[in-house]
């Protein structure tokens, strides 16, 4: 079913893990009663309190007050069980921009050295650990002058379930990141009390199973540090779409029925469904960046009480952030 999509839609369900979640139900569920019954169970009982997220009706132009351009935060998380506290992992920005259909992917740097209410500066992914997602976006809406008022959160520490259930995914592994993907491996089966053999013994494209593919996300020291981090983890997503859309909606369906618990979200279920048509029914262009922009932040960052922050300038990196969510200016160098 998913080779009869059009193209320019096929490039929206490449969005994020939970976008595509939406349009594989609508897709493969919708009339067997399955999409309402597991959308349902993602969507909040309580909503988000939105007084105590940092809104400002000020910054709020008249498309956004139209609802034209939603703008949702999406935590990956990095947490070993339901009980522990988390810290975001991997914090992503997802604009959807209807008046212009367009899709913005921001990769947000998470150890930002910013401002968290009650805490103070520290490192922008705790926090989560300090006030949860409310805390969260508070502090991107605070740290940068927008307004997001929902969020999604996964547990990085369900992929490997995922990825494997879904036949593992294919990467390019380079030889630079073999060793510490390794270290990542070990200790990742170890936490997740995985066994078997999973070892990488070379470079190059190869099907990687779940808690390879894991590990691979959070490789941290080989490269360009945490600005190739996020890419990898980009390229993971990806990986895991391309690997979906091979799959029969119906085995999809039972799949994500199966690992549902791993995804949080503020998102009511009328807004879900609201987004979910709004994706299928139209053509959207989709852009990537990453904040803060190059050139907008300290290289090598600092150390400040034994502890490394990625320091920046936030008034460009805010201005330049606002002019591409709301104006469609694209900072470029």
């Amino acid at each position: 079913m998913f080779n009869n999509i059009p193209k320019d839609t096929k490039k929206i369900i490449r969005l994020s893990t939970y976008v595509l979640i939406i349009i594989i139900l609508f897709i493969g569920g919708f009339f067997t009663g399955k999409s309402l019954k597991l959308l349902s169970k993602i969507a909040p009982e309580t909503q988000l309190d939105k007084s105590s997220i940092g809104l400002d009706d000020t910054i709020m132009d008249s498309e956004f007050l139209n609802n034209k351009i939603i703008t949702l935060a999406l935590f990956g998380l990095d947490r070993r069980s339901k009980d522990e506290i988390p810290r975001s992992d991997a914090i992503m920005l997802i604009t959807i921009d209807t008046s212009r259909k367009k899709i913005k992917l921001i990769s947000v740097m998470r150890d930002l050295y910013v401002n968290i209410d009650d805490v103070g500066k520290d490192k922008l992914n705790h926090a989560y650990f300090y006030g949860g997602p409310s805390l969260s976006l508070k502090t991107l809406n605070d740290t940068f002058n927008i307004n997001v008022e929902d969020y999604i959160s996964v547990d990085f520490f369900s992929l490997p379930n995922i990825i494997d259930d879904l036949g593992g995914i294919e990467l390019d592994i380079k030889k630079y990141e073999i060793d510490n993907l390794n270290q990542y491996i070990k200790e990742n089966q170890y936490l997740l009390n995985i066994s078997g053999e999973h070892v990488i013994k070379e470079e190059g494209l190869q099907i990687l199973s779940g808690i390879q593919a894991l590990s691979y996300a959070r490789i941290r020291t080989a490269g360009d540090g945490d600005f190739e981090r996020t890419e990898r983890q980009r390229k993971v997503i990806m990986a895991m779409i391309e690997k979906a859309q091979s799959i029969s909606p119906l085995k999809l369906s039972k799949l994500l029925e199966k690992n549902i618990d791993a995804i949080e979200t503020s998102l009511s279920l009328n807004k879900i469904l609201s987004i979910g048509a709004n994706l299928l029914l139209n053509k959207y262009t989709i852009e990537q960046v990453r904040i803060p922009f190059e050139g907008d932040y300290d290289d090598g960052g600092k150390i400040i009480n034994d502890i490394w922050y990625l320091t920046f300038d936030r008034n460009k990196t805010m201005e330049k952030l606002q002019n591409y969510i709301y104006n469609d200016i694209l900072y470029s160098e």
